[in-house]
């Protein structure tokens, strides 16, 4: 049974959780542990943190600590890449194993703050994490449950499996294809190659080939063919890519793919992004915006493949709230 009892009478007695405080020396955290004996000298030390009572005994048959509960289901939630800290305060950290990109499960996170004892914060996913950064953090908000409560999480991570994860970035080949009769005929000063060479850099890749071409939807086709026949993993786009009649990369691109995903997004800038896959490889059609524009779909997606993600349509939708950038 659990006791609220006075500090005095304390004496002997383990803490039942642990305890925080903030210090006359500017120390905050925790100042004992769970477990902690306690001792004449520590009276002082707990009054000056603000604790006049403690919890202190066993829990009943059927319920479960803070710590342990917690405990009992991270490891079945920490997936690729990531590790676990330990547990204090009650709370535990999911970290990042490697550098990557981080993903959650978003229907599974729901499930997992939906009821009224565990909470699981995290930064948002798509975030590109390096080594030790932190993921998650975890706690239940009693200082106990009912065992009932963590047999529900681990209910959710058998459906769902592991909910948080750390893609490491693969290297990638990379051929590009920049459209439109003004660049190949010298009219106008290509903008694009050294806008996707300084996109591209943050990865690691090898440049296939850069090839220009006129608004002619047989040469773009045969170039874009030659690249795949080379082992491109990655085939970018660029021109062509309005409603105009002699804009004919969108085109190219559906004709081309054995998975054709989609034309258009709910994102500015950026709004005409097309991607499809042909031979296990992504053809990405990018809008002239990203050459005049620091962040747009393009790079929303960009980390996504070089992760080795598997982008659906799905993907597109949900990118409407918040699909306002540089705003």
């Amino acid at each position: 049974m659990i006791k609220k009892i006075r500090v005095e009478e304390a004496l002997g007695k383990p803490l039942l959780h642990d305890l925080t405080g903030i210090r006359k020396d500017g120390f905050k955290g925790v100042v004992f542990k769970r477990g902690h004996i306690i001792k004449e000298e520590d009276l002082e030390v707990l009054k000056d943190i603000g604790k006049e009572n403690v919890y202190v005994g066993e829990l009943d048959p059927g319920f479960v600590h803070e710590e342990d509960a917690i405990k009992l289901v991270a490891g079945d939630l920490a997936g690729l890449n990531v590790g676990l800290s330990g547990v204090s305060e009650g709370k535990i950290s999911f970290i990042s194993k490697k550098e990557g990109l981080f993903t959650i499960n978003r229907d599974q996170l729901k499930a997992l703050n939906s009821g009224n004892v565990y909470t699981f914060a995290t930064i948002p996913s798509y975030r590109r994490v390096r080594e030790g950064d932190l993921l998650v953090g975890a706690r239940i908000i009693p200082l106990f449950t009912k065992d009932e409560e963590v047999e529900k999480i681990k209910a959710i991570s058998d459906k769902y499996g592991p909910c948080f994860n750390v893609h490491p970035f693969k290297k990638l080949k990379v051929s590009v294809i920049i459209t439109g009769s003004e660049v190949y005929y010298g009219r106008i000063k290509d903008m694009f190659e050294p806008v996707i060479r300084k996109k591209l850099r943050d990865f690691d890749h090898d440049i296939i080939g850069i090839k220009k071409c006129p608004d002619d939807m047989t040469l773009i086709e045969e170039a874009a063919r030659d690249y795949l026949d080379k082992g491109s993993d990655l085939l970018v786009f660029s021109g062509g890519m309005s409603v105009d009649p002699d804009d004919l990369t969108p085109s190219v691109i559906r004709k081309l793919s054995d998975q054709f995903i989609s034309q258009g997004l709910p994102v500015q800038p950026g709004n005409m992004l097309t991607i499809g896959k042909a031979r296990g490889a992504y053809l990405v059609g990018v809008p002239g915006a990203s050459m005049h524009a620091d962040f747009t779909s393009f790079d929303i997606f960009l980390p996504r493949i070089f992760a080795g993600l598997d982008i659906k349509k799905e993907d597109f939708v949900e990118l409407g709230e918040g699909g306002l950038l540089n705003h």
